[in-house]
């Protein structure tokens, strides 16, 4: 704030998000398509993530936000709305395991197909308020996975959630989230003093409530694993403990710039080795967020980030300028191939994962949306097929956090979440990022008709809308 204008902060900051919320709530009006009588998706094949597969071509039909039918073959659907696909596919909704979800992120979190994410620490009151918007359609935005954010109070503190001055604070947090009765877990942040970590733990889990989080700083995975974590968050969290020495601070950026350490590291020695037997023996998770490390440790000034680089030119130009700008500080060639052999090792970390049998969640704790894309097709560098990535972005995990009767495949009485594209993304993954419709259960979006509002040149065309005889669209 400008000198002598300070009292004036909230006053601001309350003007800045009533225009911005009146805003969206302009977009939502004019680009959310609601019909009012059964939509019809014809002529298109459907990703089955049961059998990782592509469908013959088929027609889906959907009244009241519900699937209602899967047919094979290019149906007549005389009543109905129709949208012809054109032979492209329709692949169920994509989910998002890290989000921190705002209300500008929820629409375009929606343009980019992505229909539901797991909200990993936030402003209680202010997520909770935007539910409420997204669930009564006067905002556009996915579903939500709630967490828990738990963290003690520190001079590095995040000041997400709820921040705690002891074990019985702690245990009382938990307490309130799960009184609460919409979160599905608990976060655990750096600043948490690692003495609290197993009573935090009992206490959830005697809620019904699953923990994970980060390593708090002066300790590491293992003992947090021990401690009863059912998932670990980032995968620099783990691997931090096998480079640390003790004392050092992780609430700091120690925990990212000392990443460069890992090129000495030996993979194969006993300490990793015992980590991930932990993993396994106790059936714990991994989120990676393998796309932030991605541009955290290989993106350079002056070059766009490999991220972007498929959709950069379709982005306004500040966002194109920012694209080009380095991460992590890179003040010498040392530094260079440190960071870059420190991604290596990140990459190879997650592929003794998967070959172990670790179950690793797909998200990106950058916004969702088109960084979700990439988050999607690095996969592919430890031998995920599309088709295994897109089942693990839908159905596995949608199962995974206790949903998938109701989301994550296209099928008769499940939601109708999914997105239409051009192309064939089980013969090549980046056909998910031409998306010509999304629908979330009764709603259905062109992302064509969005993407101009935040001066993004659309990406494929807005597909007919068929209506049926003295019928309109409301």
């Amino acid at each position: 704030m400008r000198e002598g204008y300070e009292g004036a902060e909230h006053q601001l900051t309350d003007l800045a998000t009533r225009l911005s919320t009146e805003r969206l709530e302009a977009i939502q009006a004019a680009t959310a398509h609601k019909f009012d009588a059964p939509l019809a998706i014809t002529n298109v094949r459907i990703f089955d993530p049961h059998a990782k597969a592509l469908t013959a071509l088929s027609t889906v039909t959907v009244k009241d936000g519900v699937i209602t039918a899967v047919v094979p073959g290019v149906t007549d659907m005389g009543g109905d709305y129709v949208v012809d696909g054109q032979g492209g596919t329709l692949v169920p909704g994509l989910i998002d395991m890290h989000a921190h979800l705002g209300q500008d992120g929820a629409l375009k979190n929606i343009a980019a197909g992505v229909t539901l994410v797991r909200d990993m620490g936030n402003d209680n009151a202010v997520l909770k308020e935007l539910i409420g918007k997204i669930d009564a359609g006067t905002l556009a935005g996915p579903r939500v996975v709630r967490s828990g954010f738990i963290e003690g109070k520190s001079p590095f503190s995040s000041n997400n959630g709820i921040l705690v001055n002891s074990e019985e604070e702690a245990v009382a947090a938990v307490d309130w989230y799960a009184d609460q009765g919409d979160f599905w877990q608990i976060k655990i942040y750096n600043s948490m003093n690692p003495a609290w970590v197993p009573a935090i733990v009992k206490r959830a889990h005697e809620r019904g409530l699953r923990v994970t989080g980060h390593v708090p700083a002066f300790t590491d995975a293992n003992h947090m694993i021990e401690a009863g974590y059912d998932e670990m968050t980032h995968i620099n969290q783990v691997m931090l403990g096998w480079v640390l020495t003790q004392g050092e601070d992780t609430r700091t950026l120690l925990r990212l710039t000392a990443l460069q350490r890992l090129p000495q590291l030996d993979l194969g020695s006993e300490p990793v080795q015992h980590t991930l037997d932990l993993m396994v023996q106790k059936h714990v998770a991994i989120d990676p967020t393998y796309a932030i490390h991605e541009a955290l440790l290989l993106s350079r000034n002056g070059e766009t980030q490999a991220g972007m680089a498929d959709y950069i030119d379709h982005m306004p130009v500040a966002v194109q300028r920012q694209a080009k700008a380095a991460w992590s500080a890179i003040n010498s060639p040392e530094d260079d191939a440190a960071y870059k052999g420190a991604f290596d090792q990140i990459t190879d970390t997650l592929q003794r994962m998967k070959d172990r049998g670790i179950f690793i969640v797909f998200g990106t704790d950058m916004g969702g949306a088109l960084t979700l894309h990439r988050e999607l097709e690095l996969y592919q560098n430890i031998g995920f097929t599309p088709a295994e990535i897109l089942a693990r972005a839908t159905l596995e995990e949608a199962s995974y956090m206790g949903l998938g009767d109701t989301l994550g495949s296209i099928e008769p009485g499940k939601q109708a979440d999914f997105l239409l594209v051009p192309g064939n993304p089980v013969e090549d993954l980046k056909a998910i990022k031409t998306i010509r419709l999304v629908s979330k259960g009764d709603t259905v979006y062109f992302p064509s008709e969005i993407y101009p509002y935040f001066g993004i040149r659309p990406f494929t065309d807005i597909p007919a809308v068929q209506a049926p005889a003295a019928a309109d669209p409301e």
